[in-house]
């Protein structure tokens, strides 16, 4: 069987005219994943619950969109995806960013607090999956979650509970979709940052951050730039062949 044609090396890594969507696309690891995308030739829409933000972001990239779309709304998730398509045509590639997490042990998390966190993390990753496939095209296209090593592992530094069930669930979701749209051509992966140096960690202390350097082979924090850098890559024709893969971007902190 004679393999396909494939572009030259490094066109391989660009995702030229291809519609990207990025939940949570506003800060952190989204904003910095929106731009990559866009230096790699991808039309780039923005979305996020803090629509100010996200407006400036996409102006930023000089020709992105924004919507305001908070992703525990589930009715207004598809009219969104569905405004997306008209206004841009079919979407290639969906970053389902968006994510909380709220730092309490078992014992003393409030069970709203817990819905809240299932609800961001997973439940609103599922709906705007489902709802990118539904805007795709019969090309297909991919999807890239954002997870987390404390989906692949039990422990941490503090308690964590709804936060670890949450990435572990979308460690999951993220095989089981794989396989389920297969046959429709499209490819869902996820990264698994760890520790990423962005506001969503900025309530952690000198302390525990140097715990952090030190459990962490490479011996620093991620950079946002480090996740985007994975985001594009499994988001690009370079790894067409890859799907239901989760990709630590940690440093060495799962292999010990």
């Amino acid at each position: 069987m004679q393999s396909k044609s494939r572009p030259g090396t490094m066109d391989q890594y660009r995702v030229q005219g291809q519609l990207a969507v990025v939940t949570g696309g506003a800060h952190g690891i989204g904003l910095a994943c929106a731009g990559l995308l866009r230096e790699a030739g991808a039309r780039v829409v923005i979305v996020d619950r803090d629509g100010p933000a996200a407006r400036a972001a996409a102006q930023a990239l000089g020709d992105g969109d924004a919507r305001e779309l908070d992703v525990r709304d589930a009715g207004a998730i598809g009219p969104v995806f569905a405004a997306i398509r008209a206004q841009h045509g079919p979407i290639g590639i969906l970053i389902n960013n968006a994510g909380i997490s709220i730092r309490k042990g078992a014992l003393e998390l409030e069970l709203e607090m817990w819905r809240q966190v299932l609800d961001v993390n997973v439940t609103g990753a599922f709906l705007c999956a489902r709802e990118a496939v539904r805007n795709m095209d019969a090309a297909g296209g991919c999807i890239v979650n954002t997870a987390s090593i404390m989906g692949l592992s039990g422990g941490s530094l503090y308690p964590n509970a709804a936060y670890h069930t949450a990435k572990g669930a979308v460690v999951n979701m993220t095989r089981s979709l794989a396989i389920e749209w297969a046959p429709r051509r499209i490819r869902v992966n996820a990264v698994a940052p760890t520790w990423t140096r962005t506001s969503f960690i900025g309530e952690l202390s000198a302390d525990v951050r140097a715990r952090i350097d030190a459990l962490t082979p490479l011996g620093r924090l991620a950079e946002p730039e480090d996740v985007a850098e994975a985001m594009l890559f499994l988001a690009s024709p370079a790894a067409s062949m890859i799907t239901g893969h989760i990709l630590p971007v940690d440093g060495g902190y799962l292999a010990q």
